[in-house]
């Protein structure tokens, strides 16, 4: 299931059967398939990263029953702190002795089967009991995500989680009797920091180097619906970027096209090109937005190559 961004925390009443609110970790989303034989760790995409995630496998098998499947997020902690690009050059196959430098771990959020029975069709709140019991022993390798039905212990979290500046992005709230809906966007999101998942869809200057991004989001009719740009990008942010961009099948697709798109000041036009639009990243946005755009440039936050343009919400009024 994902989670839409919401602009204020739900109040208690606001879902089915009462809000429940867990902290949201900066991590890489991830299914855990314990069988008899061992477990199998898959990203949200469906590719199997176990061998990205060794110690959470080893430890998931030898601690847990067989016949589990379970959701969560796959966290690395350095320094008091989270770490998502540990988290990326891991999925890169980094070394053993990263692995070792830096062990990862699994914070699970909900229980999709036990003991080979699909609990899907369960309420959260009978999700939630059989989660709680199965993880009561667990090492901490694998951890239960916290949990409140209190909107005032959720918002204390809040502000220790954004004094501590530890990683926690916010809190994502579900109904206790909701089911679970793979694809499904029926949670909230709510952030610490606006931050918003967006496509690229070309660039200005190249490939090689951008200087910035031009930002798009799926239309309701699945067309790509330009939205903002980035505000120039560091070199640090470039290489980051660079490597994942391939250039668009169609030059002339979306967003090059657009009569608008090229200006970045009163006298500056520089020369966009079009990217296969594949690419999620994170920016930070002001929000001021002009019909379905942003006034402004957003910031560029981060590469979220977890995500697949799919899990995308569309724009306000797309």
């Amino acid at each position: 299931m994902l989670a839409r961004h919401v602009a204020a925390l739900p109040e208690p009443g606001a879902l089915r059967g009462g809000c429940v609110y867990e902290p949201k970790f900066d991590g890489y989303r991830a299914l855990l398939f314990v069988t008899e034989d061992g477990c199998r760790v898959q990203s949200r995409r469906g590719h199997d990263i176990t061998d990205a995630f060794p110690d959470v496998a080893d430890v998931a098998f030898e601690h847990l029953p067989a016949g589990l499947v379970l959701d969560g997020e796959l966290v690395v902690w350095i320094d008091g702190g989270l770490d998502f690009g540990e988290l990326q050059r891991r999925v890169g196959h980094g070394s053993h002795r990263r692995l070792r430098q830096a062990p990862a771990s699994f914070v699970a959020f909900d229980l999709l089967a036990a003991a080979d029975n699909d609990v899907r069709g369960a309420a959260l709140s009978v999700r939630r009991q059989l989660l709680e019991a199965v993880l009561a022993d667990a090492p901490t390798a694998v951890q239960l995500c916290p949990q409140t039905a209190d909107v005032a212990q959720a918002r204390e979290w809040m502000a220790e989680y954004l004094a501590a500046d530890v990683g926690i992005e916010g809190l994502v709230v579900k109904g206790q009797d909701t089911t679970y809906r793979g694809g499904a966007r029926e949670w909230q999101k709510y952030r610490v920091r606006d931050t918003v998942e967006v496509v690229v869809g070309a660039v200005s200057g190249s490939l090689e180097a951008p200087a910035h991004l031009l930002l798009g989001l799926p239309g309701r009719d699945g067309a790509l619906v330009f939205v903002g740009t980035t505000s120039d990008l560091t070199a640090r942010q470039r290489d980051e970027i660079g490597p994942l961009l391939q250039p668009a099948g169609d030059p002339d697709s979306w967003p090059a096209d657009s009569p608008d798109i090229g200006r970045w000041g009163a006298n500056d036009r520089r020369a966009t090109v079009a990217v296969e639009p594949v690419v999620v990243v994170e920016v930070s946005t002001d929000s001021t937005t002009q019909g379905q755009r942003w006034r402004h440039p957003t910031t560029f936050v981060r590469a979220r190559p977890d995500l697949t343009i799919a899990e995308l919400a569309p724009p306000e009024g797309s």
